[in-house]
């Protein structure tokens, strides 16, 4: 009987912590689709990649590069 007890005790705590995170998840969203400048930037973001205005890093050094253009401006 312990062994049955244990095995749903583990169950109960493994659904739990899947709808924690479930839940922990949602609120991240809502808190990301209710800041109107951030989704002002994402929908940029959109319009720039279907325009072809984006780079692709490959590399260590394609990354390097990239930064250290964003830090000369």
């Amino acid at each position: 009987m312990q062994m049955v007890e244990s095995s749903v005790a583990r169950d109960v705590i493994t659904r739990l912590t899947h709808i924690q995170n479930e839940i922990g998840d949602m609120v991240e969203e809502m808190e990301t689709m209710s800041d109107e400048c951030l989704m002002r930037d994402i929908e940029e973001s959109r319009k720039d990649f279907k325009e072809g205005r984006y780079h692709i890093l490959k590399t260590d050094e394609d990354i390097d590069e990239f930064f250290e253009g964003l830090e000369k401006e």
